[in-house]
């Protein structure tokens, strides 16, 4: 798993940790308002401790709704809108992904409706550059990765969508592991080896559309 470290808050960035560990085995992100983020983040703290994401499921997403609409009441907004759930919601966006590693890997999306999901045999975006994400995953679909190389595309992926679509997203690129060892930030010497192996991987896709152009 793997994310930006920018929030944004209206026209203000600041830089943070958007990747969170929910137990040894799982680990989960957000994008989307901080506000309902910070809020379903300090009910984390009321689910079972290790318990499987397949049992967490539907407590996650009623954390989610009850959030968004404990929000909804707060807002002095809310009653001047037309009752357009749609519209409702894109005044506290949120989009949560879950993953685990127990005993296999699994990938759980909870909407701002508060429904889940999961995500099977396909890569998973969200946020403000999911759309450059999913274009430069889309060859990738369904292709098996040991966890270094997986790594190395997250990283790629992440940067290039940095690069193009700007706004909202920022350096430095987290990435986190989950295997039979349980979860792990990558610390700044392994993410420096991870920006060679970009790096290089960058230059041979070029070279190979130059020579050939040659």
């Amino acid at each position: 798993m793997g994310s930006d470290r920018q929030i944004t808050s209206g026209m203000v960035r600041s830089t943070g940790q958007k990747i969170q560990s929910l137990n040894e085995r799982c680990l989960w992100a957000a994008s989307g308002e901080p506000a309902l983020i910070q809020r379903v983040e300090e009910r984390m703290g009321t689910l079972p401790p290790n318990a499987p994401l397949v049992n967490l499921r539907d407590q996650i997403g009623q954390i989610v709704k009850q959030c968004i609409t404990e929000l909804l009441q707060l807002d002095f907004r809310t009653p001047f809108i037309p009752q357009d759930p749609n519209q409702l919601l894109q005044l506290h966006p949120g989009d949560f992904v879950f993953a685990e590693f127990s005993p296999k890997p699994c990938v759980l999306h909870i909407t701002a409706f508060g429904t889940p999901e999961w995500i099977k045999d396909r890569p998973f975006a969200s946020g403000n550059g999911d759309l450059f994400a999913y274009a430069l995953l889309q060859k990738y679909q369904r292709k098996s990765l040991n966890l270094e190389r997986a790594s190395v595309l997250a990283y790629k992926v992440i940067e290039e969508a940095i690069e193009v679509g700007a706004y909202g997203l920022g350096p430095p690129v987290d990435i986190w592991h989950l295997n039979t060892d349980g979860v792990k930030c990558l610390d700044s010497s392994q993410i420096a080896g991870i920006e060679d192996s970009v790096r290089t991987l960058r230059e041979a896709e070029i070279n190979l559309l130059v020579n050939k152009s040659e």
